[in-house]
């Protein structure tokens, strides 16, 4: 039941993909479609393209009621176009690598620093929200979700109507390994990044634990290096300021409802969002989201434009789809985590995120929303 459901909705998704890729070649010089992953992943902060098509978005704790079923193509539905390059890599890397580092916490999955690291950047992101915005989410509590495989993070209302956002242990430990194997990567010219979803795609079972490579995975001297653990900890925090500036965007925007500058849920436990999330059906509302992504981009530029040193681009949220696409690829019979079935394909996405950079660069920061019709 589970791979004829995906298959369906697979089928109908991808005629709307195609629909977009056509008008991306219409409209810009780039190629219609990318190598996946494991066929040569195209530069860091390249958009990858190409990618079949993906499950609908949920109906989440607070959203309005919307209409069920994956939407056509809507007339003014955001068409890839010419525009500025991605901000390219601030590397080139030292040629001469530091002293190793011992017990980083990325390469040892600490939970508790991830968990940590994720308040950092929803800080910086709220802080680099315009006045109103922040007006509306400041206060919203931040909760850590430790459900045993579930891979995901949400915008929602409790049931007082306060609002709240969470993540689940999952995704933080999902990013936190894409960063490492795709440091690696650019550190050492290894393939890492393609064996770990070889081996997700293989061997992970929902609701399971992660799966975790096996101690010598990465080669402990590439494992230690100095410039590797740097470029890791940059791409964790990118990464998440997409995912996070995506579901704040759910809530300044309005889309729940309930983030009216009152604070935020004070009764909502890890344990209560199971139960809220269950009466929730699977609904998609296709606007809200391009939304979303849109102001999630246009909040982590904002935020990566303060920062000392390496400054956050689109690259984090590239790198994040494009693995979802490709181990959607991999495992077309199968859903593995619920980021598969509450989010659009990245299809969908990337040429979103990747406009909306261009034109905030292009306007020098401004956020205005650019594609019209689908404003907040």
């Amino acid at each position: 039941m589970l791979a004829a459901m995906k298959l369906l909705r697979s089928i109908g998704a991808l005629v709307l993909a195609l629909g977009l890729v056509a008008g991306c070649q219409r409209g810009s010089s780039r190629p219609a479609s990318q190598p996946t992953y494991g066929q040569g992943y195209p530069p860091y902060g390249a958009p990858p393209q190409g990618y079949p098509q993906q499950p609908g978005y949920p109906q989440q704790p607070g959203y309005p009621q919307q209409q069920p079923g994956y939407p056509q193509q809507q007339p003014g539905y955001p068409q890839q176009q010419p525009g500025p390059a991605p901000a390219p890599s601030t590397f080139p890397f030292p040629s001469v690598p530091g002293l190793p580092v011992l017990g980083d916490p990325i390469n040892d999955i600490n939970i508790g620093w991830l968990q940590s690291e994720a308040g950092v950047v929803m800080g910086a992101l709220i802080g680099a929200l315009p006045s109103a915005s922040q007006n509306k989410v400041r206060g919203i509590p931040f909760i850590a979700d430790p459900t045993v495989g579930e891979v995901n993070a949400f915008a929602g209302c409790d049931d007082q109507r306060m609002p709240f956002m969470a993540i689940t242990d999952g995704l933080l430990e999902i990013q936190a390994q894409i960063a490492q194997f795709k440091a690696t990567d650019e550190v050492f010219g290894t393939r890492k990044l393609d064996e770990f979803l070889r081996m997700l795609a293989q061997r992970q079972r929902p609701g399971q634990p992660i799966i975790r490579p096996p101690a010598g995975f990465i080669d402990p001297a590439q494992h230690m290096d100095a410039r590797k653990v740097e470029r890791q900890r940059q791409l964790y925090h990118e990464q998440l300021a997409f995912v996070l500036g995506h579901e704040l965007g759910h809530h300044h925007l309005g889309h729940t409802g309930c983030a009216n500058g009152q604070g935020g849920s004070r009764g909502v436990s890890p344990a209560d969002l199971g139960r809220m999330l269950s009466r929730t059906l699977p609904i998609f509302n296709q606007p809200n989201e391009i939304a979303a992504d849109v102001a999630g981009v246009n909040n982590l530029l904002s935020a990566g434009s303060r920062r000392q040193g390496y400054r956050w681009t689109e690259g984090g949220a590239m790198l994040t789809l494009g693995f979802f696409a490709s181990l959607d690829q991999l495992t077309p019979a199968t859903i593995l985590f619920a980021f598969e079935q509450t989010h659009p394909h990245p299809l969908l996405r990337q040429p979103v995120v990747q406009q909306t950079a261009n034109t905030w660069r292009l306007t020098g920061g401004a956020t205005a929303f650019p594609f019209p019709g689908f404003g907040g």
